[in-house]
Order: structure tokens, then sequence, then C-alpha cells
């Protein structure tokens, strides 16, 4: 049985206690900056080893420290050009449609809805789908973004899933972005699209609609276990076959019966071909935007696919393996290898021990969780959200 605390740091033999001096604030402080100025994970990875000496917080230490990583978090290019507008990241030149709600621009928190195009090699843009999709939510700043490639399957790329995700990080940077309010849909190459970078970012979305598209390959399926989804097909359709988003709805119901509730919705038509519902699309909004992301949900499923995609939830992954974990109370039930756990005060007690065990209930690791200053500052530089915000890991 491994017993542990979760940060046991030691200094010529005695026990340090929490709290950091005014010598190791200021320390603390310039790694910080190296932190969210990292350019890589590998880059990320040392900027974080070098704060391990000093993962003796106190909870001021992290209210303090919380506050400036959100001010690095958020630093850096903002989008004001006029729509449509180019991506800011330099790595993804992308252009995009983009409506700003007057509340928005005033400083409101609002949701983010952004809609994918279909289309293929040389076809397809934010204009197509705008057309298609109008305004789905007038209080939601809106955005169409244009692949940046036109080739067949783009938007299941990583390129264009990295992409979306830009635009989504520059939102944050410029408007007060509701992070539980984050929805995507898309319609045939999109709805293909909306899928597979949902699915493989399920924690970053509130709820998803998936059109006439289809599903393939792992790491994406499981992964709607706390990602509600609309989706629907027509029997009919000449351009892209519906067996995939049959099958689809099957897994999912299979899914449910094997780790309980999964949210979702299928519709199947026989005579819509590649178009939309015959009812509109308005029964469909109406369920997505009823939807409000559960940052910290009490069972995660995921199968990590993308090697720069290792935190989930509150899960991190380095094993690569599929994760199955649960929160009952001050215990959790993992299953899975070369896994971190972030928690917060929200989630369980520090003033209690958390168990860890395995399925069979073999006991993991015990102890009471101590705050962690690494568990902050990595969650808010991977993130890079106010609503995902842990205190505390732990390394069974």
């Amino acid at each position: 049985m491994k017993q542990a605390t979760l940060f046991l740091i030691v200094l010529l033999g005695q026990e340090a206690k929490p709290g950091l001096s005014g010598p190791e604030m200021a320390q603390a402080k310039a790694i910080l900056k190296k932190v969210f100025a990292a350019e890589s994970p590998d880059a990320l990875r040392a900027a974080l080893a070098e704060l391990e000496p000093l993962d003796r917080p106190s909870k001021a230490d992290l209210a303090a420290l919380q506050k400036e990583c959100f001010r690095l978090a958020f630093q850096g290019p903002r989008q004001e050009g006029k729509s449509p507008v180019k991506c800011t990241h330099p790595g993804f030149p992308g252009t995009y449609i983009l409506h700003v709600p007057s509340a928005a621009r005033k400083g409101a928190r609002v949701g983010v809805f952004i809609g994918l195009h279909g289309g293929g090699p040389g076809v397809g843009d934010g204009a197509q789908i705008e057309s298609l999709f109008g305004t789905p939510n007038s209080q939601f700043i809106t955005v169409y973004p244009t692949v940046i490639q036109k080739d067949n399957g783009a938007w299941n790329t990583e390129r264009e899933e990295q992409y979306v995700l830009a635009i989504l990080g520059e939102l944050k940077r410029t408007y007060n972005v509701d992070t539980n309010r984050v929805y995507l849909a898309g319609h045939s190459m999109g709805g293909f699209g909306t899928w597979s970078i949902a699915g493989r970012h399920a924690d970053v979305f509130a709820a998803a609609s998936a059109m006439a598209g289809g599903t393939y390959g792992p790491g994406v399926l499981p992964n709607y276990k706390n990602l509600p989804v609309w989706f629907y097909h027509s029997t009919d359709d000449p351009q892209v076959d519906f067996k995939s988003d049959r099958l689809a709805s099957e897994t999912l119901d299979r899914l449910r019966k094997e780790h309980g509730p999964y949210d979702f919705v299928y519709k199947e038509y026989g005579d819509i071909g590649h178009g939309l519902p015959k009812e509109g699309l308005k029964p469909v909004w109406d369920w997505v935007f009823a939807k409000k992301r559960d940052p910290f949900p009490k069972h995660v499923v995921w199968e990590p696919t993308r090697p720069y995609k290792r935190h989930f939830y509150w899960v991190k992954s380095e094993g690569g393996g599929a994760v199955d974990v649960k929160l009952e109370g001050q215990k959790i039930v993992l299953k899975g290898s070369g896994v971190t756990l972030f928690l917060n005060e929200k989630m369980v007690k520090f003033s209690e021990e958390v168990t860890v065990v395995d399925p069979t209930g073999k006991e993991l690791w015990k102890s009471k969780p101590s705050l962690s200053l690494v568990a902050l500052v990595e969650s808010i530089a991977v993130k890079r959200d106010l609503e995902s915000i842990f205190t505390a890991r732990i390394k069974p």
C-alpha cells in the first residue's frame, strides 16, 4: 500500500512549514513568467519543475499567486478587428466571421457559440455555415471560422482542432467569456469536426450538435460522458453515409449501460437528404443552450489520443491509456495508469483524508490533500479558465 502526503518537502531532514517567505514569493513570481511564456510542452514542464521546491504555499500565498497567474494568462494579442477577422495566433493564420453582442463589448460575461462549415478540397467557408445557422443565440459571441486548409475532413486534423482552440483563447483574452457556456456545432464536414473536436476536448464545451456528419476512430465517443450532444442524419443522405451516426447512437447507448448516463439525442430521418431537419433548428438550439458545463464532474471517462492534450477535467494522464475515475465523497475510484488527480475544496474536504482505490478496492493512496502551488499554476496555465482552478494534486 502506497502511503504518502501530496507533496512532502524536506529541508535538512525537517519538514517545511506551509507558507512562502518574501524572497520565495518573489522567486515564485519570477518562475510564473517562465510558465506563461512557455511555447512548448517541454518548456512548460521545465518551468513547473522550478516551482516544485516552493510547493508548500499557504492559502494567502495561493490567493495572491492566483491573481498573478490570471494576469499573465490573459496577456497577449486581443481580437479587435472588424469581421471577418484573422486569428491572432501566428501558427494558425485562419480567418473567421465574428459577431459580438453589445453587452460583451461592455464587459458582460457571455457565452460563445462556434459553428463549423462543411466542404472539402477548395470548398466551404464561414459564410456558408453562417447562412445555414444564422445567429442561434444573440446573447452569445458567435464565431464562424474557415478552415486554414480546405481538405477532406479538415476539421478532424490536429491543425484545425488547435486553430479552433486558439480562437477561443483569444476571445478569452478579449472578452469576459463564460467558460461554462461554450458551444460547438457543425454540418457535414463540420459535423465530423464537431464530433472530433468536442469529443477530444469535452472538458471545454457545455454541449455540442453534430449534423449530417459522423465520427470514427478512438478518443471521441467515450469522452462524451459529461458533454451533451444532439445529432441527426437522414438515411437518404446522398453525400454522407448515415451509418456512422447510427453506430454512434448505438455506441453511446452501450457506454451509458457501462458507465452510467450519457446525455444525447439522436434523430434519424428518411427524407431530408443532406439538409436540415424539417422542423428547423430551433429544437436543437433550445436543447443545446439549456446545457451548462460542470467543470468538476464526479465521473470522468477519457481516452487520451492527442499528445498535447494531457489534462481533461480534473485528470492529467501521462500514461496514454484509457482512464475511468469516480469521485464518491472523500473516496476516488481510479482505473488507469500514469494519472495525476487535481482537486479543489469544491470537490473534497481538505480537512479530511481522501482515499484513492482501484476498482477492486485496493488502496492506492490515502492522506489529507495539501495545498499545491504547482497544481494551481499548472491548471491555470493549461486551461486559462476562471471556472476550472485546482489547489491540490494526488499522484497515486
